[in-house]
């Protein structure tokens, strides 16, 4: 590649890394709910996804899946599907509720075991490091999310090879390019991470979290609705 073709790569990487999408409102929720050791672990869903989609790119079976109709169909669903669930379950766990008797001490894990959708219990009270079933949920999330993503096995698909000239050496070069994007997304996501938690005190205003939850579930249904619509 010459180095106009790796600058072009680059920012056009950087721009699609970029674009919020769900990557974005998972990385945000459970980061200001939980505080950044949170994020950091979806992050690390999403990457242990991203080297699943990046070494089957690599292999040439991400092609074969998104020529295959029934399994790039079958995919698309299960995606969908999975968004539709998180963003309902967080807007139902965001829904208004009569007050309890203060004698009365409640606890509402409405998301169920597995999804980290806890909503309803204040904010960054259960750290990573004192509960490690919000960190197990929250790497679920990320792989989960990543792996279902149509979007990301189409953009190994028909953006990666245009940087990578067919021939002997071929699927190095797109391991190499893969393992570039792959690394960008992360220093990304890490700062943003940071900034994140920088802001937690005003992030975690009641009035704010709960607009950030109900924005958080508004936007993974829209997503899985356009990804169940499209073709």
């Amino acid at each position: 590649m010459s180095d106009l073709q790796i600058v072009s790569f680059i920012a056009a990487s950087l721009l699609i890394i970029i674009v919020p999408g769900v990557d974005f409102a998972l990385v945000t929720r459970q980061t200001v709910r939980y505080g950044r050791q949170a994020g950091f672990v979806v992050l690390a869903g999403l990457f242990a996804a991203a080297l699943v989609h990046a070494s089957l790119a690599t292999a040439g079976l991400s092609a074969l899946l998104v020529s295959s109709p029934g399994l790039y169909t079958a995919l698309r669903v299960a995606g969908a599907l999975y968004l539709l669930y998180l963003g309902g379950t967080i807007l139902w766990a965001t829904r208004p509720r009569r007050a309890a008797p203060a004698t009365q001490p409640v606890t509402v894990a409405a998301g169920g075991a597995g999804t980290g959708l806890d909503a309803t219990e204040p904010a960054r009270n259960a750290p990573v490091a004192e509960d490690p079933h919000v960190a197990r949920r929250s790497f679920v999330m990320g792989v989960t999310s990543q792996l279902l993503n149509v979007k990301v096995v189409v953009f190994y698909v028909s953006f990666v090879p245009q940087f990578v000239k067919p021939g002997d050496g071929a699927a190095a070069r797109t391991a190499v390019l893969a393992a570039t994007f792959i690394g960008l997304a992360v220093l990304w996501w890490a700062c943003y991470i940071l900034l994140i938690d920088r802001l937690h005190p005003w992030l975690t205003r009641p009035p704010v979290l709960r607009a950030i939850e109900r924005l958080t579930g508004l936007i993974l249904i829209v997503l899985a609705i356009r990804i169940a619509l499209s073709h």
